[in-house]
């Protein structure tokens, strides 16, 4: 199975696409993730949209928007909170994990390995078959 990252952006305005892509189709996404960078001076939370895979062609898809809000806690922020409401609006499962920050890699395809390795240890991705 072939598991990857689609960006969106990092932007104000990339969450609402997000958005319609939970609006059409939340009967196809497995879960939402907020990944916080907890150990940065100025944490960061990335937000990243799984998809089940799909039937034919064996493909998942996770839309992200990496580090594109400030860390919630322990002040929520308006962001995050306008995107947890629409999960649960949709009944889209919320997970959430610390991980490293993306300028820990030199590449974003190294950085995108690390975190499916990350996502397949916490079972929240299938393992490769």
């Amino acid at each position: 199975m072939k598991q990857s990252f689609i960006s969106l952006g990092d932007g104000y305005s990339d969450l609402f696409e997000l958005e319609q892509l939970m609006k059409y189709n939340h009967a196809r996404t497995d879960c939402l993730l907020f990944l916080h960078t907890t150990l940065e001076a100025t944490p960061k939370t990335s937000v990243v949209l799984i998809m089940n895979p799909t039937e034919d062609g064996n493909f998942q898809a996770m839309y992200s928007i990496f580090e594109g809000m400030n860390y919630p806690y322990p002040t929520r922020n308006k962001r995050f909170d306008l995107v947890k409401s629409w999960a649960e609006q949709y009944n889209i499962n919320i997970k959430e994990f610390d991980v490293k920050a993306k300028h820990y890699f030199y590449e974003d395809a190294l950085y995108h390995q690390y975190l499916i390795g990350v996502l397949r240890l916490q079972r929240v991705i299938k393992p490769m078959h």
